[in-house]
């Protein structure tokens, strides 16, 4: 990740060390639920979704969800794998972002 490209965190701290427990799709929207350390859901719902680019996403330990520069109108999320030597990962470039 470049620091010249990073925008903000996404999410509050429970988050960091969250778990990414499923996704689902439909149409041009998509929906990552993740389990936080204290076993509570979230969910974080991406609208207006341009492209994916995961690979092994379920299980993975973030380190942060980061929004990265983007040409509008959209935005680039990436959840940062807390585990450096593992390959999961998981890319999401929409028009927002919502956490419920």
């Amino acid at each position: 990740m470049h620091e010249e490209s990073f925008v903000r965190y996404i999410g509050d701290y429970r988050v960091h060390d969250s778990r990414i427990k499923a996704i689902e799709s439909d149409q041009n929207t998509l929906q990552v639920s993740l389990r936080s350390e204290d076993n509570e859901i979230i969910i974080v719902k991406f609208v207006g979704v341009k492209s994916v680019s995961s690979n092994r996403p379920e299980g993975m330990i973030l380190y942060s969800i980061s929004e990265m520069k983007e040409q509008s109108p959209f935005r680039k999320f990436v959840f940062v794998n807390w585990n450096d030597d593992d390959d999961a990962s998981l890319e999401i470039i929409s028009q927002d972002c919502i956490i419920q």
